[in-house]
């Protein structure tokens, strides 16, 4: 059996773009393990194994020509919906579910214990913070005070750790935090910073 360049556009298509899409949905809001770039694939192809076994029996549907969907409109809207609008849902829900820990709560009320599929404790903090004060000290014994909110940036990047605070303050000898004037924020780098600390976020 021989394979035009369509047959493998088709194929591609047909069964990697569906994982594809619901693994970059997924990583929208959940940073996830690096995996190797060969296991990549087979990571889509389950993923969208997945998306083919729910909607099977739409499929089964589409091939037959079964009432409406014998009309070619009505197939193409599926087919589109099927490929690449349900990967989409998939992905998001999968990613909301991940993010509130749902699956691994109700496992370990039974005893089951799964390996957290965030890779580092920088990546869960950062992916769930909604806003917070924070109080980075830095390896010379300094430290930096400020906002890390929704115009704020932490890095995803394993390699470089840096972070970005939307508005810095300064603190002052009793404790109490003032804003530093005229500032629009302040990044640290990553090989900088020993420790972060996370207060109770007020405006």
């Amino acid at each position: 059996m021989t394979f035009t360049s369509f047959d493998a556009v088709f194929f591609t298509v047909a069964f990697l773009v569906p994982g594809f899409v619901w693994e970059s949905v997924l990583r929208l809001f959940l940073r996830r393990r690096e995996d190797r770039a060969d296991r990549a694939w087979v990571r889509f192809l389950t993923l969208s194994a997945f998306n083919y076994a729910f909607w099977s029996w739409l499929i089964y549907l589409l091939s037959v020509r079964a009432g409406v969907l014998g009309q070619s409109w009505v197939a193409g809207l599926a087919w589109f919906f099927i490929l690449l609008v349900s990967p989409v849902a998939f992905g998001a829900a999968s990613g909301l579910l991940s993010q509130r820990a749902i699956v691994r709560r109700l496992l370990a009320r039974y005893g089951v214990y799964t390996v957290h599929p965030v890779p580092t404790a920088w990546d869960y903090v950062f992916s769930h913070s909604t806003g917070s004060w924070v109080l980075v000290t830095l390896a010379d014994g300094s430290s930096v005070a400020g906002v890390f909110s929704a115009r704020s940036f932490a890095s995803s990047d394993a390699s470089e750790r840096d972070l970005f605070l939307e508005q810095s303050y300064k603190v002052e000898d009793d404790g109490s935090w003032q804003p530093v004037p005229m500032n629009r924020g302040v990044w640290i780098r990553g090989g900088a910073m020993r420790a972060i600390e996370f207060l109770e976020f007020e405006e």
